[in-house]
């Protein structure tokens, strides 16, 4: 319970701090979910709202639910949105004692859904690593799932590379600096001379004062992270969206992508 009211504390101090107002509306429908007991009576932020089928938004890797402040009233709209931040990452509370890996997000993720007692008709957006949540999501639930949208999805190629002590606290440590922060930020937009200002690089380090979250980010170096999430792909209708020149993803991988019919590439 200490380490949730630090959290809380922390993310609602971190809140009224944001200057993209999409960002603030996204972040006043954030509820504290107690999942069930395996979960050591921590509280987990999910942003909810709308009303209609069930859509749920994987973001990526060391990102947070903020990532989908663009579409998130539009969607609202026509259904129920639910946005988790992912276990060890944005302003989801860190143990200490917990290893943080794909296994756990998955199982996570799936009690987040039991919670909410969904059940069916569920539909997934995934965008960069979170496409590879998705897909290993739909594996473990396929009879819930009915749709799947894929934004620029990475790791579905290759194997888990574990990244061992103390190499993974340098890297995570790496990626807290701030110039770093901000060249990551501009590498995700296609013309960030255009869109990156001081908004954009706001929501993509600001869960960075979260207590933990060097450790939780090492742990998942370790673990080798989410790859060849390709093998779960089901018979569950997908669409896959990829900018033709992705600065993250590159295009090799773009091109790997477009070779898995099941896919069905959309590039823009």
């Amino acid at each position: 319970e200490k380490i949730s009211d630090l959290n809380i504390k922390f993310f609602e101090s971190a809140k009224m701090s944001l200057l993209d107002p999409l960002g603030l509306y996204l972040a006043n429908d954030v509820k504290w979910i107690e999942l069930n007991g395996k979960w050591n009576s921590l509280k987990f932020p999910v942003a909810i709202g709308g009303k209609g089928q069930p859509i749920i938004l994987l973001h990526g890797f060391d990102s947070s639910f903020l990532e989908f402040r663009r579409i998130y009233q539009s969607l609202k709209r026509n259904f129920q949105v639910i946005i988790p931040d992912l276990l060890g990452f944005g302003f989801s509370p860190r143990s200490a004692t917990n290893e943080y890996n794909p296994s756990k997000i998955i199982s996570y993720l799936i009690d987040i859904l039991e919670t909410l007692k969904i059940t069916n008709n569920l539909k997934i957006i995934g965008a960069s690593m979170g496409g590879s949540t998705a897909l290993k999501l739909s594996f473990e639930i396929p009879n819930a799932v009915n749709k799947i949208i894929l934004l620029s999805p990475a790791g579905l190629f290759g194997e888990p590379k574990n990244i061992p002590f103390p190499l993974n606290q340098v890297g995570a440590s790496f990626l807290g600096l701030p110039q770093v922060r901000r060249s990551l930020c501009r590498q995700a937009f296609a013309y960030p001379d255009k869109c990156v200002g001081e908004m954009e690089e706001q929501i993509a380090s600001i869960h960075l004062g979260c207590k933990g979250w060097r450790d939780s980010l090492a742990s998942f170096a370790k673990s080798g992270g989410f790859a060849g999430t390709q093998k779960y792909i089901q018979n569950i209708p997908i669409k896959t969206l990829c900018g033709e020149n992705d600065r993250i993803l590159g295009k090799k991988e773009i091109k790997n992508l477009k070779k898995i019919e099941k896919l069905n590439f959309i590039g823009l």
